[in-house]
């Protein structure tokens, strides 16, 4: 039983860092200078494929494992 949490262990990283790439989207389309736009931006983009790395991960094995 406990191998169920440990499958949904990277759904919720996932929506921890979709989350967090939200506020660099947000911190990129608030800010005025360049210097923190283009880090901002950087960053929004690598927490968004990690995001969806997660939850791509997270779900494929929870429903692998719900679905034997």
């Amino acid at each position: 039983m406990w191998q169920v949490y440990v499958f949904i262990l990277p759904i919720g990283l996932g929506i921890m860092t979709l989350v967090a790439s939200l506020m660099a989207l947000f911190a990129y389309l608030m800010s005025d200078d360049n210097a923190t736009r283009l880090p901002a931006f950087t960053w929004f983009k690598r927490l968004l494929i990690l995001a969806f790395l997660l939850l791509s991960i997270g779900l494929f094995m929870t429903f692998g494992h719900f679905w034997r």
